[in-house]
């Protein structure tokens, strides 16, 4: 098991590198930070090459990656430019590979999310078709996993529970694209925790939040001890991350991992 923290709601810097964020996810004892996709995109080549030295310096993992597309590149609807997509993900995985990473979640709310044109049945050929025709082949080039993540309907309107993003991994049928388990997510939806156990197979990554982002450092919610009693039946063996702010800071992140290793570990 490789335990991670994800920096998308532990800081108030989007859109530029938190450097003393990262060197706290470290000193906390993670083995991995999970860098937003497409930050490590946009950032220039000097930043980029900054934050490779500092993660090589610090001996810090970064296996997973979160948050795929911004809002400008559009994956649904009539707006859907291939060569815009392929552009952009030949220049993420190009990065993320040299960061080591070889799971990106997909989530990307903004990205996604249907119009009024847009059908259910629509949207689901479209990412579909995107998944086969650009992102498997670059998960080949790449040698990267695709994990899809379902969101809570509060915050999309498509695809959002782990179902629904079964659904994907059966319509592209290819092992570069597989699943995630968020629990936010899952709570908010009501879903069935014993979900995680019916798609095991396809499981790859986990994302653990209680509700409002907060980090379980003390104890956990009813929900949460089940999907992490689930995880357990079933020999989970994967990568998980806290995305989640970071409470009181280092401590906080120090019992939050600690808690989280018995509790997978007993």
């Amino acid at each position: 098991m490789k335990y991670g923290f994800c920096k998308e709601f532990s800081t108030p810097m989007k859109t530029e590198i938190d450097y003393e964020l990262i060197k706290m996810i470290k000193e906390a004892g993670f083995d991995f930070v999970e860098m937003r996709a497409m930050l490590v995109e946009s950032v220039s080549d000097e930043e980029f090459d900054k934050l490779k030295n500092l993660l090589k310096e610090l001996d810090l993992g970064c296996e997973c990656s979160c948050a795929l597309f911004p809002r400008t590149i559009r994956v649904t609807g009539e707006e859907i430019d291939q060569k815009v997509i392929a552009d952009y993900i030949e220049k993420t995985f190009s990065r993320l590979k040299q960061l080591g990473v070889n799971k990106v979640v997909f989530g990307s709310a903004p990205a996604r999310a249907l119009d009024e044109k847009t059908t259910q049945d629509m949207g689901y050929e479209q990412i579909s078709k995107i998944c086969k025709d650009i992102i498997v082949p670059a998960c080949d080039k790449y040698d990267i996993t695709v994990v899809m993540e379902p969101l809570r309907a509060s915050a999309c309107n498509f695809i959002n529970t782990l179902a629904d993003g079964m659904r994907v991994v059966n319509a592209v049928n290819n092992p570069r694209i597989q699943l995630l388990g968020d629990t936010i997510h899952m709570m908010a939806n009501e879903d069935n925790p014993d979900d995680v156990v019916k798609y095991k197979d396809s499981l790859k990554h986990v994302h653990i939040s209680e509700m409002e982002r907060m980090l379980p450092e003390d104890n956990y919610s009813e929900y949460v001890q089940k999907v992490l009693d689930n995880l357990i039946s079933t020999n989970y063996d994967g990568t998980i991350s806290f995305e989640t702010k970071n409470g009181n800071g280092l401590e906080s992140m120090k019992k939050a991992l600690a808690m989280l290793k018995k509790t997978l570990n007993k």
